[in-house]
């Protein structure tokens, strides 16, 4: 469709607002309408970077956790968590196989059912019926005893930073290798630990640079996401990727990431990936050959050595 505010730009039909309108400052409340609103008043959750505030009987964000009575009460602790596990064989699907090096053996792939982004893009769309039922239950037991079996562990979702004391219970008693595929909006005061505990890759889905696109495309700010991605890159093996959402996320979007990402270490590998149709932004078309190119080069440009295009069965 053609964008309300404009009527120019192409905008997908759940955010009706291009990403020229977007950039400029406008549109705000059809943004708003698209998405969850973040609680701002109240009792203050400190699990994630969203830092809810709550009032009473009001949920957070993620849906875990809920003001009750002037407390905090949450649905996932170091104990037991909302989401699932299971088995890939290496090497598996995850952005930085190509990278990685493990070639034999399985990953044990730990899917947390809850995330404090609400992208409208979201492949992995489940995870927001996961969180509202509460179900299924997965103990840091079972996921620690089920890794005996692994070569390396995966924490991804939905986010485990939302359910970051479970993924730290289980990183701290496993001898597989650890891995993180996350939005990076961890809360700060978890950073050295997981730092600690990770003896692989941390793979941030770095999805927008601009944070009024982040805002639109996933209802929070990136800021967060940026500042632990910088903190974390001194003393973790790191990998970033990027979805390539037709309209939004532009060459000179992916320039821009690949350019802070450089700055830090530009031997940091960095995934282009294929869109498809998905949850509300299913009117989208696939990513073009075209727009992959295009964001290729950006990001080559931008001083990145390590540059790849995944899902490239997905490009039209």
């Amino acid at each position: 469709m053609k964008c309300e505010i404009c009527g120019k730009g192409n905008a997908a039909e759940a955010l009706k607002v291009c990403r020229k309108c977007i950039l400029e400052g406008k549109g705000d409340e059809y943004i708003q309408r698209a998405h969850k609103i973040l609680p701002s008043k109240g009792k203050a959750c400190h699990i994630c970077g969203n830092e809810c505030r709550m009032k009473e009987g009001q949920k957070g964000f993620c849906r875990l956790r809920e003001n009750r009575e002037g407390k905090i009460l949450s649905h996932s602790d170091r104990r037991m968590a909302i989401g699932q596990y299971y088995y890939d064989a290496l090497p598996t699907n995850c952005v930085a196989s190509w990278v990685c090096g493990l070639k034999k053996g399985y990953n044990l792939a730990v899917f947390y059912g809850a995330c404090n982004f609400d992208c409208l893009f979201c492949q992995n769309w489940i995870h927001h019926n996961m969180a509202e039922k509460g179900h299924p239950i997965m103990t840091a037991d079972e996921v620690i005893k089920a890794a005996e079996n692994a070569e390396c562990v995966c924490f991804f979702g939905g986010d485990p930073s939302c359910q970051i004391l479970h993924a730290l219970n289980v990183a701290e008693h496993v001898e597989a290798i650890v891995c993180w595929e996350t939005n990076g909006n961890f809360a700060k005061r978890y950073l050295p630990e997981i730092a600690k505990h990770t003896d692989g890759i941390i793979k941030f889905d770095l999805k927008t640079w601009n944070e009024k696109l982040s805002y639109a495309l996933c209802g929070v700010s990136n800021k967060n996401s940026y500042e632990n991605f910088e903190y974390l890159a001194k003393h973790c093996r790191m990998a970033a990727s990027t979805l390539l959402i037709p309209y939004y996320v532009t060459a000179e979007e992916v320039h821009e990431i690949a350019s802070f990402i450089a700055s830090i270490d530009d031997n940091i590998p960095y995934t282009l990936l294929a869109f498809y149709p998905c949850y509300k932004m299913s009117d989208l078309p696939y990513t073009s050959k075209k727009q992959a190119a295009e964001c290729y080069d950006a990001a080559k440009k931008a001083g990145l050595k390590k540059v790849r295009i995944g899902n490239v069965h997905l490009l039209r």
